[in-house]
């Protein structure tokens, strides 16, 4: 079933960007998830370091960031601006479950970050997440051709988060991704704005699987 969730339009207007009041539109997928923007208040400041600095993200490169270092980079604009919107992801409740933020906002390939707090995982918030995410920048960046993201090769749950959307595996890097003192492999994802379009994901040709 598709729910009706809260997103700013427009997303991007011109060379700059504004919020504006939320409006109803439809996700790509899932149900009881919203995607609200994140405020540059500083409660939400506040609110950003508390839920970061408050979880361990083992497939990130910092596991256990410092709620000082995140005030710190939202000062520095590192979560708004022209090239950067952040959104938080509530359950069905109005509870912060996580947030993702689109990066290289008006290059043609969108880079993102997604994080999911330890107790709403493996509840479907990921995948609805990846679907509200293609809606949002297909429809909202004029410029963008294609979505990319990278997860390490351990982190099953991202990998079937990715499986149950239009994103194709794309790509295997070997030792790739430095964290904690190892070198991991990954795992590349992209979406194309023709596959969105149509509904339909255009496979890589298999000898290069």
């Amino acid at each position: 079933m598709r729910t009706a969730v809260e997103r700013t339009e427009p997303l991007v207007r011109g060379a700059g960007a504004e919020y504006r009041r939320p409006v109803e539109v439809e996700p790509a997928s899932g149900e009881g998830w919203s995607w609200v923007p994140l405020g540059e208040t500083a409660e939400e400041r506040e609110a950003l370091a508390r839920l970061l600095s408050g979880e361990r993200w083992p497939y990130h490169g910092v596991e256990r960031p410092e709620a000082e270092a995140i005030r710190a980079a939202f000062d520095e604009g590192a979560y708004h601006g022209n090239e950067t919107r952040t959104f938080w992801i509530e359950d069905a409740a109005g509870a912060k479950a996580g947030f993702i933020k689109i990066m290289d906002a008006q290059d043609p390939t969108v880079l993102f970050d997604l994080r999911i707090r330890e107790a709403y995982r493996r509840q479907g918030a990921a995948r609805a997440t990846l679907g509200w995410l293609a809606d949002c920048v297909f429809r909202e960046l004029p410029s963008a051709i294609r979505i990319e993201g990278h997860t390490r090769i351990d982190n099953a749950g991202m990998q079937a988060a990715f499986r149950g959307t239009l994103f194709v595996r794309e790509g295997y890097y070997r030792q790739s991704w430095p964290q904690g003192g190892q070198l991991y492999d990954s795992l590349g994802y992209g979406l194309l704005r023709s596959d969105w379009e149509r509904g339909e994901a255009t496979p890589v040709p298999a000898e290069l699987r």
